[in-house]
């Protein structure tokens, strides 16, 4: 019997294949798994100190680069 991955670490892992190379956000108990899926998957992540700061900076990011 094969282990199934957690969910948030199936998702950090669909948006790496989706193109998704930065994350902005702050983790917490609520998001871990994907946390750990985003280290697993090689995406960098990008500590905010607000939720809204997260936002705008993911925004800028992809204004600036063009990538999601």
């Amino acid at each position: 019997m094969t282990r199934q991955k957690p969910l948030g670490v199936q998702i950090s892992h669909m948006l790496q294949v989706r193109g998704v190379e930065v994350i902005f956000g702050i983790p917490g108990v609520h998001n871990i798994e994907m946390y750990r899926g985003i280290q697993e998957a090689g995406i960098t992540h990008i500590l905010a100190r607000h939720e809204q700061g997260a936002g705008f900076m993911a925004d800028g990011y992809a204004r600036a680069t063009g990538k999601p």
